[in-house]
C-alpha cells in the first residue's frame, strides 16, 4: 500500500533525475584556454550559492526550502553560458541539500536535478533569444535575460509545487498555486538583482559581487519576514478562537475542525487554492463574535434557548463578521463566508434569509462542515454520530439547508470521510421531527 501511494513521486523523481542528466551530458562544456578569470568568476559564484544557500527559508507548504541563491544561478548564465550554471547550480543544491539540510536521498535527487533542468532550459532560452555569455563584456539583451528568468522561476517553483502535491494529499492544482502563484512576483522583481550582479561583476570583479550580497540578503530577509508574520498572524487567530472555545467544553478544538473539513470540501469541488485559504480562515473565525460577554451564559446554558436567547445566538454571525472586517486583508470574500455561514439553501436561514447561489460557496460549504462537526460531538442531549448517520442527514436535508451539489461532494471526498469518520461513532437512532418544521443544529 505505501509503495502504491508513493510510486508516482518516484516515478516523477526519475524524470526530472533522467533529464538533468540529459542536459548534462549534451551541454558543450567548452574551458576557455588559460583563462584564471573564468575560473575565478566560476569559484567566486559558486561560494555565493552556497552562502546563500546557508540562509534558506522554509515555505509554508510542506517541508519545501526557498532562498535567493537563483541570484547567481541566473547571473552565471549571463557570465559564464549554460553548462557551467548548470555546474554551480547542481553542484550548490548537492552541498545544500546533503551538509546543510541533510534531506533523504529522493529529494536530495530532486532538488538537485531540478535546479540542474531550470538553469539549463533558462540558459538555453536565454543563448536561442540572442544572449551571449561574457565575463568581459556586459551583454544588454534584457528579452532573452527576462525570458530565461521567468522560465527558471515556472521551473523550479513549478517542479517544487509538483513534488508536494505528489508526495501528499494536496491537489497539483493547489500546490502549483500556494507555491507558484504566491511567489512568482517577488521572484521576477527579485531576479533583477541577477542582472545587476552580472553588471557590477564584469565592470568591477570581485568588488562588484560585494556590493549585491547587501540587497540580496535584504530580498532573503523581506521573503523571510513575509513568511513569519504570515504564520503569526495565523496563530493569532487561532490563539484567539481556542480561548473562545474553552467557554464551552463541547466546542473545543471545534472552529479547527470546521475549517479542515472545510478546505477538504473546497477542494473536492475544485475552486482555487486563493479561495481555499478564504474559505479555510473564514471557517476557522466563523465564531468569533462568540467572545462578546452576552454570548457566554448562553454557550454554557445545556437546555433550549428561549426566543430571547436565540434572537442574541443567532446575531453571532454578523458579529462574528463585524470583528473579522477589522483586518483588512480579511475584508470581502471572507467576512462574506462569516456573515452569511448560517443561511439555508432554502432560505429558511440568517441574517438575510439569502438563497441558493446567493448564498457566498464558502458560506455553504461552512454551513455543511459546521453542522457535520456538531453531529460527530458528544452533546448532553445525545451521543455523536457515526459518518453514516451524518450523510443520512445531509442527504435529508440536501435542498433545504444544505447545497445539494455539496453534499454529493462531501459524500465523495475520502479526505473529509476520513476527518469525520476518526470523531463519529455509530450510535442508536435519535427521533427526527419533519424537515419543514425543524433545521439540523450547528455549533451555537
Amino acid at each position: 500500500m505505501m509503495h502504491e501511494k508513493r510510486s508516482p513521486i518516484f516515478a516523477y523523481v526519475l524524470v526530472v533525475c533522467l533529464l538533468a542528466a540529459a542536459l548534462l551530458v549534451t551541454a558543450n562544456w567548452e574551458v576557455p584556454a588559460a583563462n584564471s578569470s573564468f575560473w575565478n568568476t566560476f569559484v567566486a559564484l559558486l561560494v555565493l550559492a552556497v552562502f546563500a544557500e546557508l540562509f534558506s527559508t522554509r515555505l509554508s507548504v510542506s517541508t519545501a526550502t526557498t532562498s535567493v541563491s537563483f541570484v547567481p544561478y541566473i547571473a552565471s548564465i549571463v557570465l559564464l553560458g549554460p553548462p557551467w550554471a548548470m555546474a554551480i547550480a547542481g553542484m550548490t543544491e548537492l552541498v545544500a541539500e546533503t551538509a546543510i539540510r541533510r534531506k533523504e536521498l529522493i529529494k536530495i535527487l530532486h532538488n538537485t536535478s531540478k535546479e540542474v533542468v531550470a538553469v539549463g532550459v533558462a540558459g538555453s532560452i536565454f543563448v536561442a533569444l540572442g544572449g551571449v555569455p561574457a565575463i568581459d563584456v556586459f551583454d544588454r539583451h534584457f528579452l532573452a535575460f527576462a525570458a530565461a528568468g521567468g522560465a527558471y522561476f515556472i521551473i523550479t517553483n513549478g517542479a517544487t509545487a509538483t513534488a508536494i502535491g505528489l508526495s501528499s494529499a494536496t491537489s497539483l492544482k493547489e500546490t502549483w498555486g500556494r507555491v507558484v502563484g504566491k511567489t512568482i512576483l517577488f521572484d521576477l522583481f527579485a531576479s533583477s538583482l541577477a542582472l545587476l550582479l552580472a553588471f557590477l561583476y564584469v565592470e568591477l570583479e570581485l568588488l562588484g559581487l560585494l556590493l549585491v550580497i547587501i540587497p540580496l540578503f535584504f530580498v532573503r530577509h523581506t521573503n523571510q519576514i513575509n513568511l513569519q508574520l504570515e504564520q503569526a498572524n495565523r496563530d493569532l487567530l487561532e490563539l484567539m478562537v481556542k480561548n473562545i472555545e474553552a467557554r464551552d467544553p463541547y466546542t473545543s478544538g471545534h472552529s479547527q475542525r470546521v475549517a479542515a473539513i472545510a478546505g477538504e470540501l473546497a477542494r473536492e469541488v475544485g475552486v482555487g487554492f486563493r479561495e481555499i485559504e478564504g474559505i479555510t480562515t473564514a471557517a476557522l473565525l466563523h465564531d468569533v463574535g462568540k467572545i462578546y460577554e452576552e454570548f457566554a451564559p448562553l454557550l454554557r446554558k445545556e437546555g433550549k434557548l428561549n426566543e430571547h436567547e436565540r434572537f442574541v445566538m443567532e446575531s453571532h454571525p454578523a458579529r462574528s463578521s463585524e470583528l473579522v472586517s477589522t483586518i483588512s486583508n480579511l475584508r470581502g470574500y471572507v467576512e462574506r463566508c462569516v456573515r452569511h455561514h448560517h443561511e439555508n439553501y432554502d432560505g429558511s436561514g440568517y441574517p438575510l434569509g439569502l438563497v441558493g447561489e446567493d448564498i457566498p460557496l464558502g458560506a455553504r460549504i461552512i454551513m455543511i462542515a459546521d453542522t457535520t462537526d456538531a453531529m460527530t460531538t458528544d452533546r448532553p442531549y445525545r451521543s455523536a454520530l457515526s459518518y453514516e448517520r451524518v450523510v443520512a442527514e445531509l442527504e435529508r436535508y440536501a435542498g433545504i439547508q444544505f447545497d445539494p451539489e455539496l453534499v454529493e461532494a462531501f459524500k465523495r471526498s475520502v479526505t473529509v470521510r476520513g476527518l469525520v469518520a476518526d470523531r463519529g461513532r455509530p450510535k442508536a437512532p435519535i427521533m427526527r421531527p419533519k424537515p419543514s418544521k425543524w433545521r439540523l443544529r450547528a455549533a451555537r
